[in-house]
C-alpha cells in the first residue's frame, strides 16, 4: 500500500499509478471487469484478472456504447463495450478506513458515463472516498434475450449485474485507497436512483453496502417480466436473430440501430430497462413492495418540477407530457375511478400537467419508496425546489450543485454561475450528503421522515416541510404509475 500523497497504489490485482486532482488523488478508469465482448457478450461479466508491472489509471476509461447526445468529451475517451471501469477519489492512499460513496450514474438505462462526475471536491471536502462506475447500457445491458432466445446462457439485468460486481470490487480492494469497505452509501440520481432502490432488493447486493441514496427514482419505472420479453423479441424481430451466437456477432452498430427501431414503437415506456425477472430482482413490482428493506439510513428525494427537463428531451418520457397519455396509463393499471380521482387533482392547466407528469415520473414512486422505508428504519427526505429561472426546478438540476460540474451547459442549465446565493445552496447540499456519507445522518437540523412526513426544501433559504405534497399525495394513496408495466397497447 502507498503512504503520504504517493498515488501509486498496490492491490491484490496489481499496481495502479494514479493523479492527483484537485488536492486528492484519484485512479481513473480502474477496469472491475474483464471486456464483455465477442463471446462474452450478453453474459455476466467476469471479475477482473491481475495483472503484471504499473497499470496506468490517469486517464479516463471509455463510456459504453450509447446514441450520443451533446458532447462526447463529456461521456470519455471514446465508446467501446470495454467500459465497466470506475474512477476513485481519495485524500491518500495511507491505511485510514474513510467512508465510501460509490455513485451510479442516470441516463434512462441508455445514457450517460461515470465521466460525467467527478469526486474531487466531495472526497476534499468530507475526508471521503468517492467512487463512480460505468455498467452496460441499453440493448448491451438491459433487454430479455436469455428468456427470448430460451437460452440459459444470458444472464437477466446484465447492467444491475455490472454494478454488483463493481461493489463486490469496492468492498475487495478500496481498502487499499483509504477506504473502509464496512461504510458504503450507494448512490445515484434517475436512473442511478432506480438502481440503489432494486439493488435495495436484490440478495446479492443488499451486504455489500450500508447507507443508501436515492435522488429522483425508484422501483416502479422499469419493466414488469412480461413486457421485457415483448419488448425483446421485438429486437429480435428487428435484427432477425434466433441464437446467441447470431446476436453476439452483429456489430454494435446494428444492435442500436434496432434499440432505436424498438424505441420509436414504445411511446409509453424505453427501449431497455431492468425487469423483475425472480432472480437477481424480486419477480414483481407487488413482490418488491410487499418485501422488507434493508435496515440501513436513507436519504431520498425529487426535484419539484422534474418533468420540465423531458420537455427539453423528448422521446424518453413523453407518457408524461401527456395528460390523455397517462390517464391511459392509470386506467390500465388501477380503474377508471382511480384515474379520475388522481387526475381530479391536479388542474387541466400547464402547471397541472406539470405537476401530474412530476408526480407520477418521480416523485410519488420516491415518496412512497420513502414511506415503506422510514416505517422500519431511519429515512430523511427532501424537495429540490431551486430551479433555473425559466425551466424550474428540472430533473437532475441538483446536480449541477452537487457535483463539480463547470462550462458554459452546467452554468446555463443552474441559470447562472455558482456564486452567492447558489454557492451557498451548494455548500449546503454538499454538506448534508457528506455528512450522511459518513454518518448515517445528513445532520441534525434536518428532521428524520416519520409520521409528519417532514421534507427539507432546498431553495435560496432551506425549511422544513411537513408533507408538502399532502393533498396529491392522499389521492394516490401510495399506489405508483408503471407504465413500463402497463402493456405495449399504445399509450
Amino acid at each position: 500500500m502507498s503512504t503520504g500523497t504517493s498515488t501509486r497504489v498496490r492491490t491484490s490485482l496489481g499496481e495502479l499509478q494514479g493523479l492527483r486532482d484537485g488536492g486528492v488523488s484519484a485512479w481513473l478508469g480502474v477496469p472491475y471487469a474483464q471486456p464483455p465482448v465477442d463471446a462474452q457478450r450478453f453474459m455476466p461479466a467476469a471479475p477482473v484478472q491481475a495483472w503484471h508491472g504499473v497499470r496506468d489509471a490517469t486517464q479516463f476509461g471509455a463510456a459504453c456504447p450509447q446514441k450520443v447526445v451533446g458532447s462526447m468529451k463529456s461521456l470519455g475517451p471514446a465508446l467501446s463495450e470495454d467500459c465497466l471501469t470506475l474512477n476513485i477519489w481519495s485524500p491518500a492512499a495511507d491505511g485510514k478506513k474513510r467512508p465510501v460513496v460509490v455513485w451510479v450514474h442516470g441516463g434512462a438505462f441508455l445514457l450517460g458515463s461515470a465521466r460525467v462526475y467527478t469526486g474531487a471536491h466531495l472526497a476534499a471536502q468530507g475526508d471521503i472516498v468517492v467512487v463512480a462506475l460505468n455498467y452496460r447500457l441499453g440493448v448491451l445491458g438491459f433487454v430479455n434475450f436469455g428468456e427470448a432466445l430460451g437460452d440459459e446462457r444470458i444472464a437477466s439485468n446484465l447492467g444491475l449485474r455490472d454494478q454488483v460486481l463493481a461493489l463486490r470490487w469496492v468492498r475487495d480492494h478500496i481498502e487499499a485507497f483509504g477506504g473502509d469497505p464496512g461504510r458504503v452509501t450507494l448512490a445515484g440520481e434517475s436512473a442511478g436512483s432506480m438502481s440503489v432502490s432494486l439493488l435495495m432488493h436484490s440478495q446479492e447486493a443488499r451486504p455489500l453496502f450500508h447507507r443508501a441514496i436515492m435522488q429522483s427514482g425508484a422501483l416502479s419505472l422499469i419493466h414488469d417480466r412480461e413486457t421485457s420479453l415483448q419488448v425483446a423479441k421485438l429486437y429480435l424481430d428487428h435484427l432477425g436473430v434466433k441464437t446467441l451466437e447470431q446476436l453476439q456477432a452483429l456489430p454494435v452498430e446494428s444492435l442500436q440501430a434496432a434499440q432505436e427501431a424498438v424505441h420509436r414503437q414504445l411511446p409509453q415506456t424505453i427501449p431497455s430497462a431492468p425487469w423483475y425477472d425472480g432472480a437477481l430482482l424480486p419477480a414483481s413490482l407487488t413482490e418488491a413492495r410487499q418485501a422488507p428493506t434493508p435496515p440501513i439510513p436513507l436519504l431520498a428525494g425529487y426535484n419539484r418540477d422534474e418533468i420540465r427537463f423531458f420537455e427539453l428531451w423528448r422521446g424518453v418520457a413523453d407518457v408524461f407530457l401527456s395528460r390523455e397519455r397517462m390517464q391511459a396509463v392509470l386506467q390500465r393499471q388501477h380503474g377508471d375511478g382511480f384515474a379520475a380521482q388522481v387526475l381530479a387533482a391536479y388542474p387541466e392547466s400547464k402547471y397541472g400537467l406539470r405537476r401530474l407528469g412530476t408526480h407520477m415520473s418521480f416523485a410519488m414512486p420516491t415518496l412512497h419508496f420513502a414511506q415503506r422505508h422510514a416505517a422500519q428504519h431511519p429515512t430523511w427526505f427532501y424537495r429540490f425546489d431551486r430551479g433555473h429561472p425559466m425551466l424550474g426546478a428540472m430533473h437532475a438540476i441538483e446536480l449541477f450543485y452537487l457535483w463539480d460540474m463547470k462550462g458554459l451547459l452546467p452554468t446555463m442549465l443552474r441559470g447562472g454561475p455558482l456564486w452567492g446565493s447558489r454557492r451557498a445552496l451548494a455548500q449546503r447540499l454538499r454538506r448534508h450528503w457528506i455528512r450522511f456519507v459518513r454518518e448515517g445522518r445528513p445532520g441534525d437540523e434536518w428532521e428524520p421522515f416519520d409520521a409528519r412526513r417532514a421534507t427539507l426544501v432546498f431553495d435560496q433559504r432551506d425549511r422544513m416541510v411537513d408533507d408538502p405534497e399532502g393533498r396529491q399525495r392522499e389521492v394516490w394513496g401510495a399506489q405508483d404509475s408503471a407504465p413500463g408495466m402497463a402493456g405495449l397497447g399504445g399509450a
